[in-house]
């Protein structure tokens, strides 16, 4: 997978005992919690959810509809890492995200594309995209 152009949001990780599997590396499914919390700081920073309530939607939250993610090496206990994020694409309801999970020593471990929509809390649907969140996303080329 190939990382967008720009410079990526960033999120330190520090493997814990509580996210080792009994191979001793890191579950599976602890790398989709290390990229949830890299998103949740590109949220912030970008101020995704600030354009959402700023356009009325003050009950919302993101939803992951798809999450296509290639394990690439392995991390283990100690092991300092970083989350990095890149806007993809955004449509009219769903945005995507590109995700790399990266070692101390430069080594990639795994690389995802992460696509979600903001849902409305109270009717439980996904609501079109404010046109303020489009300027968080490169321009389609």
């Amino acid at each position: 997978m190939d990382a967008p152009d720009g410079a990526p949001y960033e999120h330190a990780v520090e493997v814990v005992e509580s996210h080792l599997d009994e191979l001793g590396h890191v579950n599976n499914a602890k790398y989709f919690e290390f990229f949830e919390a890299g998103r949740t700081t590109w949220y912030d920073v970008g101020g995704l959810m600030d354009a959402c309530r700023a356009a009325g939607h003050t009950n919302a939250d993101t939803v992951v509809v798809n999450v296509n993610c290639d394990f690439l090496a392995e991390c283990r206990l100690g092991e300092q890492l970083n989350v990095l994020t890149w806007p993809k694409r955004v449509g009219t309801k769903s945005f995507a995200v590109f995700q790399r999970l990266m070692k101390a020593d430069g080594a990639i471990s795994a690389e995802a594309v992460v696509t979600s929509v903001v849902m409305d809390l109270d009717n439980r649907l996904a609501i079109a995209l404010p046109e303020a969140v489009s300027g968080l996303f490169p321009p389609r080329a």
